[in-house]
C-alpha cells in the first residue's frame, strides 16, 4: 500500500509531539467523513459554492497530516470548480474520497481508531 500520510512531516511538524498528532489524526478521523459526504452532495446538486467551501475546508487537514497527495487534489478541485462548476468535478471528487478511505486506514494503523 502507498503511502499518503508523511509521518516524518508530522513529526517535524508537531516537533515529536505524540499527542499533537494524535490530536489532529482524531480530527480528521472525526471530520474528514461528513466533509467527503459534502463534496459528493455538492457535486450531485451542481453546488459549485459548497463545493468549493468544503475543498477548502478540507485543505487543513490534508495540510496538517502531511497529506500531499490530497492537498493536491483539493487544490486542483477548487481550480475545476471555478473552470467547469461543481457538475464537472465528479471524477476528482470521487478520487478524493476514495483516497481520503486510503489515509484514514493508514492513519488507524498508525495510531489507532482514535
Amino acid at each position: 500500500m502507498a503511502a499518503h500520510i508523511d509521518l516524518a512531516y508530522l513529526e517535524r511538524l508537531y516537533k515529536g509531539d505524540r499527542s499533537r498528532m494524535e490530536h489532529w489524526v482524531r480530527v480528521y478521523l472525526e471530520d474528514a467523513p461528513s466533509l467527503y459526504d459534502r463534496l459528493v452532495s455538492s457535486v450531485q446538486r451542481g453546488d459549485t459554492q459548497g463545493l468549493t467551501t468544503t475543498v477548502h475546508d478540507l485543505r487543513p487537514l490534508a495540510h496538517y497530516l502531511g497529506a500531499q497527495g490530497l492537498l493536491d487534489l483539493l487544490v486542483r478541485v477548487g481550480q475545476e470548480a471555478h473552470a467547469k462548476g461543481a457538475a464537472g468535478c465528479y471524477p476528482a471528487v470521487a478520487e478524493i474520497v476514495a483516497l481520503g478511505e486510503s489515509i484514514k486506514a493508514e492513519l488507524v494503523s498508525a495510531f489507532g481508531p482514535g
